[in-house]
């Protein structure tokens, strides 16, 4: 039985850290190796559901190790490309079940970004595990605490040293770009400038000039990935900037973490975005990047906003489409 407290172990990640992203190599290398004790591991069930994990007691590895325990068919998890997961984590000690996701279509699953970590990551064992595998696969790896969540990140109170060996039983469930990889097109007049950092990040230029006073979408980079359509949930990267103050209010790119909306406006749902923005992602297609300009009446209505967003602003969205959720 797992505790209270380790369950929320990944609940408290479920938002995780989204690295630098690159276009995918030609070939696909993968930051984890296969390994014979991984290789030890059995998980009954099908995959996206609770696994009946099983492991010779006590596990130990030298180094982290992978084995492929079911195949996928599935797109290859490139570097850098965001990937949804479904994780069982043991002690591989005791065998005993540390925390799991949900495995439940109505809870959000385990995001990260697949690729080697960098500073300040979340799970970087699974991000690290995660590329190259395939879309659909079930994978064992074999590790540390300090391996999954980064060493001295977890309470004492867990009473969790970060030596212990862990086994995760991963699940890959679904992948999306990591950036906008379409073509780049022509700038606007009329539209804040959009600079992007070799890591897919947009530093954004707003004129000194009076904002528009009607909505304004340009594209700056064409994907050609599936189309969204109303109400799709939509996977993607944001900043959000406010016009007359030139300063940014929102952003995924600084919380480290892709979000999810679906492409309506809240007044129809609840979860959805302001109406000019989903005015916008209605009709764009996957690998773009949007620059957005939303006057007032597209934005929040009256007493609404949040407190970041001052009553009459002009707002800026610059958004990458990653993925649509199936």
């Amino acid at each position: 039985m797992r505790t209270e407290a380790a369950a929320l172990i990944l609940s408290g990640v479920l938002l995780a850290s989204l690295t630098a992203c690159t276009a995918a190599p030609a070939v696909c290398e993968p930051v984890i190796g296969a390994g014979s004790g991984a290789a030890t591991v059995d998980a009954a069930g099908e995959v996206g559901e609770t696994p009946e994990v099983t492991f010779p007691t006590p596990l130990f590895s030298e180094r982290p190790q992978k084995a492929v325990l079911v195949p996928g068919d599935g797109v290859i998890v490139p570097t850098g490309g965001v990937v949804d997961l479904e994780v069982s984590l043991f002690d591989a000690s005791s065998g005993e079940l540390i925390t799991a996701t949900a495995y439940d279509e109505e809870q959000e699953p385990l995001r990260t970004t697949a690729g080697e970590a960098v500073e300040g990551s979340t799970t970087p064992l699974f991000a690290e595990a995660v590329q190259c595998a395939e879309v659909g696969s079930r994978i064992a790896v074999t590790g540390s605490i300090a391996d999954v969540f980064g060493a001295g990140t977890l309470d004492p109170g867990l009473g969790i040293e970060d030596d212990a060996p862990v086994i995760a039983v991963i699940d890959v469930m679904q992948s999306y770009l990591g950036r906008a990889t379409g073509t780049p097109q022509l700038g606007a007049q009329g539209v804040p400038a959009v600079v992007t950092s070799p890591e897919g990040v947009p530093g954004v230029t707003i004129p000194d000039e009076e904002a528009p006073d009607e909505l304004r979408t340009h594209v700056l980079v064409s994907g050609d990935g599936d189309t969204v359509a109303e109400s799709d949930r939509v996977v993607l990267h944001y900043t959000g900037l406010l016009w007359d103050e030139k300063t940014v209010f929102d952003s995924s790119w600084e919380r480290g973490a892709a979000a999810t909306f679906p492409a309506v406006s809240f007044e129809d749902d609840p979860e959805g975005v302001v109406p000019g923005l989903a005015e916008a992602l209605v009709g764009s297609t996957v690998g773009s990047q949007l620059v957005v300009v939303i006057p007032p009446e597209d934005g929040y209505p009256e007493g609404q906003a949040p407190a970041t967003v001052p009553a009459g602003s002009t707002m800026v969205f610059v958004v990458d489409v990653l993925g649509i959720e199936e």
